[in-house]
């Protein structure tokens, strides 16, 4: 089943890609590598909640990263 979720998800990152490569091909370069660097993100995002759906999201990934800096900013 989980490789069903990931050739689905690829298939779709495929379609997205083809369906903007044409606008993307007049593009400036720098657009081109943002927009392949946040689809290869989000890509490899989805294919690790396939695989481990219990993962924690970005929020709370955010939260562990920075909970020590607010608490600092709080005593201070």
């Amino acid at each position: 089943m989980k490789w069903g979720g990931i050739l689905g998800i690829s298939f779709i990152v495929a379609m997205m890609t083809w369906y903007e490569w044409s606008s993307l091909r007049v593009s400036h370069w720098k657009t081109k590598v943002a927009y392949t660097a946040l689809l290869v993100t989000g890509w490899v995002i989805a294919i690790l909640l396939v695989h481990d759906p219990y993962l924690p999201g970005a929020t709370q990934v955010f939260l562990k990263m920075f909970d020590p800096l607010s608490t600092f900013l709080k005593t201070k």
